[in-house]
C-alpha cells in the first residue's frame, strides 16, 4: 500500500508536537564532528585532475549519534547523549556543541583513540571529496562499562532509545545487550540505525531503519521492497519489531506484523546533500513515537522531514516549523460550511 508520507495535517501536527516538549530521547551510539571547508573552484590544479577549492568558509556540526540529538532538539524534545570521543579538540567540541543545545552530554572519554572527525570539502555547494579521521575498533572495555551504565541510569527517565551504530567501536556486543535488556525492562521503544557489523545484534528492537544497500549485505540477497512477504521474512529474520527500509530518493517502506506494507514517498524539490538523512529520520520517529504517534504516523512525519533535510547544505537539523509548514491545511469543516 502507498502512502502519502505526513498523513496528519498541520493542526494535528501541532496538537502531537505540542507534546514533544514533554519527551525525552535517550541517543547513544557513535558520535562524530562534521568539519566542512567550502568555497569556489575555477581551475584544475597542475598537480593532479582534481579542482582547487579556495576555502572562504568553515564550520563544524555534529554528526552520527550528535547530528541525531540535534534533530531532537531542533523538534523540542529533551535528549541525553551517550558515546565515546578522545581527549583531544574535536572530542571538545563536540562537548560544547551538545551543552550549547540544551541537550544532556554524558561522553565517555577514551585516550586510546581519536575523536571520529569527518571534514568534507565543497565547491558550489557539492561535495568534492571527504576526508575521515577515525578509530573503528571497539571502545576500552571500562569505556564500554561507562557507556552501559550511562544509558542505563537514565533509560527510566526516558521515552525513546535510539541507537545511532555506525561500527565505529561504541555499540559492541556487550553494550548492546546491557542497553536492550533494560530498554525492555522499562518499556522504553528502541530506534535503531544499523550497520553491518552488528546488524543481527538487535532483536526486540522497535523500529530497525536499515538502508538498501545494508540489508542488501546484511541478507546476501537482492532487496524486494514492494514483495511483502519478501519483506516480511526480512523482518523476521531480523528480530524487529517493524522494519524501517530507507531507499533514498524512492522514500521508505514499512513493515509491521499483521498489517499491510506501507510506501512513504515525499519529493525532495531541490537536493543538495543526502547527508544525515538517516539521522532525521530515526530523531523524528524516536520523538513522534514518544509523543503518542503511531509508527505508521511517525514514519510519514520523518519522510517528510528528510525531504526537507536533504534540500540542506551539509548535515543539518530540521525544526517542528519546518516539518509544520510543509504540512497542507486541515480540510474545511463541513459543519462550518453548513
Amino acid at each position: 500500500m502507498s502512502t502519502e508520507a505526513g498523513r496528519s495535517d498541520r493542526a494535528g501536527f501541532a496538537r502531537l508536537a505540542d507534546r514533544f516538549p514533554e519527551c525525552r530521547i535517550v541517543v547513544v551510539g557513535d558520535v562524530m564532528l562534521d568539519r566542512y571547508l567550502a568555497g569556489p573552484a575555477h581551475r584544475v590544479s597542475p598537480e593532479a585532475p582534481v579542482p582547487v577549492v579556495l576555502v572562504k568558509e568553515e564550520w563544524d556540526a555534529l554528526g552520527g549519534a550528535g547530528n541525531v540529538a540535534a534533530n531532537v532538539r531542533a523538534l523540542g524534545a529533551r535528549c541525553d547523549v551517550i558515546g565515546a570521543v578522545g581527549g583531544d579538540e574535536a572530542g571538545k567540541s563536540v562537548r560544547r556543541t551538545l551543552e550549547a543545545m540544551g541537550a544532556g552530554c554524558h561522553l565517555v572519554h577514551d585516550a586510546g583513540r581519536p575523536t571520529t572527525v569527518k571534514t568534507r570539502v565543497l565547491a558550489r555547494g557539492q561535495q568534492v571529496v571527504r576526508v575521515d579521521r577515525e578509530e573503528d575498533r571497539s571502545v576500552a572495555p571500562a569505556a564500554a562499562r561507562q557507556v552501559s551504565s550511562r544509558v542505563l541510569s537514565r533509560l527510566p527517565r526516558a521515552r525513546a532509545l535510539v541507537v545511532a551504530d555506525y561500527d565505529k567501536g561504541v555499540m559492541s556486543p556487550s553494550v548492546i545487550r546491557r542497553v536492550l535488556e533494560a530498554a525492555a525492562e522499562e518499556g522504553v521503544p528502541v530506534i535503531v540505525d544499523p550497520k553491518r557489523r552488528n546488524f543481527f545484534a538487535y532483536r526486540g528492537a522497535a523500529v530497525f531503519k536499515p538502508n538498501r544497500s545494508e540489508l542488501v549485505a546484511a541478507l546476501g540477497e537482492t532487496v524486494r521492497p514492494r514483495d511483502a512477504g519478501w519483506i516480511e521474512n526480512a523482518r523476521a529474520r531480523i528480530g524487529c519489531r517493524h522494519l524501517l527500509l530507507t531507499l533514498g530518493a524512492e522514500g521508505m517502506v514499512l513493515a509491521s506484523p499483521g498489517e499491510a506494507t506501507e510506501e512513504f514517498r515525499v519529493r525532495a524539490r531541490l537536493v543538495y546533500d543526502v547527508s544525515g538523512a538517516g539521522d532525521t529520520v530515526a530523531a523524528v520517529v524516536a520523538v513522534a513515537v514518544a509523543a503518542g504517534a503511531d509508527v505508521a504516523a511517525a514514519v510519514g512525519l520523518a519522510a517528510r522531514a528528510a525531504a526537507l533535510g536533504v534540500a540542506k547544505v551539509g548535515v543539518a537539523a530540521v525544526t517542528r516549523e519546518e516539518i509544520e509548514r510543509s504540512l497542507p491545511d486541515p480540510p474545511p469543516d463541513p459543519m462550518v460550511n453548513g
